[in-house]
């Protein structure tokens, strides 16, 4: 392979990482020409692969809370593991593209030992929730608007003081970004947004590469297991198989008549018309964003647009890079559960109680009666 075409792969690499898939294998792999092919569609024969891990037990022992909410007409799956203390903060999780609740699984099991309250869902078309044919960001934004009004009618009391922080990955982000830009005004709750892993020039760019990729992707698995390995060992979008273990199981359906062979849930070519729009103005609406503290956290080194640099010198948000880890990847929850919840936890307790963070933490102290203001 020439060192044109290396370089070639390696940029749509970097670009594609940005809405949750990688149409590169690894830059380790780059010289090998079968990329270039379709990958083989495993034939659903042979013995069966035993199991060693039954996420459905998993589900049950550790979120509290396993709702179904009918929202907009679609039937949302809920996960919901609160804290043990009942005015700790709570964040609502909203996952990308393709993606699942679970995916936020480990970080929810990291966020609770700091006494911190996690609800995530399954939205529309995903996991174990209902299907849809609008998936156009408003879709998306008022489902999420019926999802935090009825969480909040089943646990909260008018009284209630708990912080709510919105963690968004990928396309969640931006679906979150939006809500927030349309709803503020009535949110006084919520008091933190963050962003994982989502840049809107590069998601955008990524976009005609998009169609390429489901087109090579193996169109069933004749067990979980080989999904998890294609997950991590091939396309090495994972890198934490205790998660994959969780993740991957909600990414994949049984099919009825083929031997008991595994197929995706979420169809994403029939979103094709809304992608360009998922991602349309995200910068400017997360920078701009008004009422609450804001976190970017990127997995690794990559280039802000415009918007976010000026943003960034500007103190309107928070960035966190973790670079030069080659554990990790576009789903850096997945792949670093506790350095993640460390950074979110650090971020909860300078917002929600600024002049306590900056005392035992900072050791500075306001003097003449002053306030930190956020």
């Amino acid at each position: 392979m020439s060192d044109l075409h290396n370089r070639l792969l390696r940029r749509i690499k970097e670009h594609e990482q940005a809405i949750g898939v990688s149409l590169v294998l690894g830059e380790d792999l780059l010289d090998n020409s079968s990329l270039l092919a379709a990958p083989p569609t495993p034939a659903c024969a042979g013995p069966p692969v035993v199991p060693d891990f039954d996420q459905q037990h998993y589900k049950e022992i550790t979120f509290k809370y396993r709702d179904v909410y009918l929202i907009n007409g679609v039937s949302i799956q809920t996960y919901y593991l609160p804290s043990n203390k009942p005015t700790s903060p709570i964040f609502m999780c909203h996952h990308g593209a393709g993606s699942s609740a679970m995916t936020f699984a480990k970080l929810a099991e990291q966020l609770h030992q700091h006494d911190i309250g996690v609800f995530m869902f399954d939205f529309r078309g995903h996991g174990h929730s209902s299907n849809a044919a609008d998936a156009s960001i408003e879709a998306c934004v008022e489902d999420f608007k019926g999802v935090y009004d009825k969480f909040m009618q089943l646990h909260f009391q008018e009284s209630s003081s708990n912080s709510i922080y919105l963690l968004g990955h990928s396309l969640g982000g931006a679906v979150l970004t939006k809500f927030m830009v349309k709803y503020y005004q009535i949110m006084p709750n919520i008091k933190g947004l963050i962003m994982l892993d989502i840049v809107e020039e590069t998601a955008v760019k990524a976009l005609d590469s998009m169609p390429k990729f489901l087109e090579r992707r193996p169109t069933r698995f004749d067990s979980i297991q080989r999904a998890i390995d294609w997950h991590i060992k091939e396309l090495h979008l994972l890198n934490n198989e205790d998660s994959a273990k969780l993740s991957v199981p909600d990414l994949l359906i049984k099919e009825d008549g083929r031997g008991g062979c595994y197929t995706w849930r979420a169809n994403l070519m029939d979103t094709q018309q809304y992608w360009e729009e998922w991602f349309k103005g995200l910068s400017d609406n997360f920078v701009n964003c008004k009422g609450v503290a804001k976190l970017l956290i990127l997995a690794g080194h990559e280039t802000l647009d415009t918007n976010l640099i000026i943003g960034q010198m500007q103190g309107k948000y928070q960035l966190i890079v973790f670079n030069n880890n080659v554990r990790t990847g576009h789903f850096v929850q997945e792949d670093i559960p506790q350095q993640i919840a460390l950074s979110l936890v650090d971020f909860v307790r300078r917002n929600d109680c600024p002049n306590d963070y900056m005392k035992n933490e900072l050791g500075i102290i306001p003097k003449w009666g002053g306030k930190v203001h956020t």
